[in-house]
């Protein structure tokens, strides 16, 4: 969803409110694909402050889907979203910050809400994504979900900087 800041700029100290609506399905974060299900209905207020200042207010929450981290089982979680950002504005345009440069979310004379919406989620986003808190994971040896199966796999897992030992310990149970 774009706005247009056309109108609100012209006017010093004047606020228009908006409906918000989320057109972001689907989103890559860290390797991984996500959608959003679902995403709070929300009213997205542009204030200008005096004559030179745009503020852009708005909160809601977002139903993301994704995989497990441990056992990839598909899992659904609420992010919540709050913007709370002010801009420079002239002539009608929003002015680049000297020191972050040009904003994400604007494109001309357009704030790009869908943009502001996923930039906080994934600032939000959690660390871990967990189908339950105690999630087994994947047994590393026959792939089989730990939460639902059980398997009688040798799973431990050496230090190779001890290999120089095992093949000690190893050569000696061949003498005997």
């Amino acid at each position: 969803m774009k706005i247009s800041i056309k109108d609100i700029t012209s006017l010093a100290d004047q606020s228009k409110k908006f409906t918000g609506v989320c057109d972001i399905q689907e989103f890559s974060y860290l390797g991984s694909e996500f959608s959003i299900n679902h995403v709070e209905p929300f009213d997205v207020v542009l204030s200008m402050i005096g004559s030179g200042k745009l503020h852009i207010t708005f909160s809601t929450e977002a139903e993301v889907s994704g995989a497990c981290d441990r056992c990839l089982a598909p899992v659904s979680f609420v992010v919540p979203v709050s913007v709370d950002e002010t801009v420079e504005v002239s002539e009608g345009q929003v002015v680049s910050d000297e020191e972050e440069g040009p904003y994400s979310f604007v494109d001309g004379e357009d704030i790009d809400v869908d943009e502001l919406i996923l930039n906080e989620i994934l600032v939000n986003f959690p660390a871990k994504i967990l189908c339950q808190d105690d999630c087994k994971g994947i047994c590393p040896v026959c792939g089989k979900n730990r939460n639902t199966e059980s398997c009688d796999c040798d799973d431990t897992v050496l230090d190779p900087r001890m290999a120089q030992f095992l093949d000690v310990f190893n050569s000696f149970k061949e003498v005997k």
